[in-house]
């Protein structure tokens, strides 16, 4: 995984590098190196995280659409 794949993924998920980080147990340092470039993602996280996005957007088209503008009335 590229780290201009990575970053499209966690744009996807909608995570941030700390999310990814605590979702793998790691340092969020190793992540940001992933994204920098400076270290190779392991082919097994790069399966994990690519499988997450493929599945967030596979979902979206079956968001629920009713809840739009939707709040609370308190």
């Amino acid at each position: 995984m590229t780290p201009e794949q990575l970053d499209a993924a966690l744009q996807s998920i909608r995570w941030t590098p700390d999310i990814l980080a605590r979702a793998l147990r790691c340092d969020v340092s190793l992540v940001h190196a992933w994204l920098d470039g400076n270290a190779e993602v392991p082919l097994k996280a790069g399966i994990w995280i690519r499988t997450l996005a493929e599945v967030h957007e596979a979902m979206e088209a079956e968001r629920p659409k009713s809840l739009k503008g939707k709040h609370h009335k308190t």
